[in-house]
């Protein structure tokens, strides 16, 4: 039975009607080239229900996720800790502790987005990596009263820039199986909001549009599961790609480097 009230800001593989989602950051995860991973101190900001922790840490030196709640998981490696942490600061984390940085699907929830990026400069090593996933603002379907703001590709890059001069942005693409979904969600999408004919969904209090939002999202994904083409129900990972940015991707994917020598996630 679907808790229609439950946020699907917390990601996971629980239900079904989240495939088309989780499989989206899943790919975020499983981009993470080895080299990143492999005997590095690792920290994962905003860590959530751990989906990708198990990723992240299985050839670490040491993963730290952190959260505003400690995730109800026990860790698959010995190797791995989760902390309770306040975002954007990043508690008790000592200066030039970490490799690697995963920050995914996060820094659109933080109202002190600057702030979070210098923080995780500050635990940053010297030759350390940050990578960090979040919605592109022009493919957003409907205002999210969970996100305080979204990027477009220009406006991530000019927040990195303030702090860090090595980067690259890349886009989040799927293929024409991801594409119908989106389409036929779109349409959705667009059927509801015709309902809203006094435009409230822009003009209401984040505060209190999450719970209608929560129930309206949470309907629709059902919907969509029972009505869009059946092929689309088997969305995974494979069915995205890390490509160059541009206006029509549907995530924003930032790697930063905190060195002179930066190297690309992809060729």
């Amino acid at each position: 039975m679907i808790n229609l009230i439950q946020t699907a800001e917390r990601t996971n593989n629980s239900s079904h009607i989240n495939n088309y989602i989780f499989q989206r950051h899943l790919f975020a995860y499983k981009s993470v080239p080895e080299k990143w991973l492999s005997g590095k101190d690792v920290l994962e900001i905003g860590c959530g229900t751990a989906y990708g922790a198990s990723i992240l840490a299985a050839d670490a030196n040491v993963y730290v996720g952190l959260d505003k709640k400690v995730p109800v998981v026990e860790p698959a490696f010995k190797n791995t800790r989760f902390l309770k942490c306040t975002l954007p600061f990043l508690q008790e984390i000592p200066d030039g502790s970490f490799d690697t940085i995963v920050c995914f699907q996060v820094i659109e929830h933080i109202r002190q987005d600057a702030l979070l990026l210098s923080e995780m400069k500050r635990v940053l090593k010297k030759d350390g990596v940050i990578l960090i996933t979040t919605p592109n603002r022009l493919t957003t379907l409907v205002r999210n009263p969970f996100h305080v703001r979204e990027y477009t590709g220009e406006e991530l890059g000019h927040l990195v820039h303030q702090y860090f001069d090595k980067f690259d942005i890349y886009g989040v693409f799927g293929n024409e199986r991801v594409k119908e979904y989106y389409e036929v969600n779109k349409k959705a999408v667009a059927g509801i909001l015709r309902i809203d004919r006094w435009g409230l969904i822009d003009k209401m209090p984040a505060a209190l549009l999450k719970i209608p939002y929560s129930i309206m999202n949470n309907l629709n994904r059902l919907l969509l599961f029972l009505s869009a083409p059946p092929e689309t129900r088997m969305i995974t990972d494979e069915d995205f790609s890390l490509l160059k940015v541009d206006d029509d991707c549907l995530d924003l994917f930032a790697v930063i480097h905190n060195s002179d020598q930066a190297e690309k996630l992809r060729d």
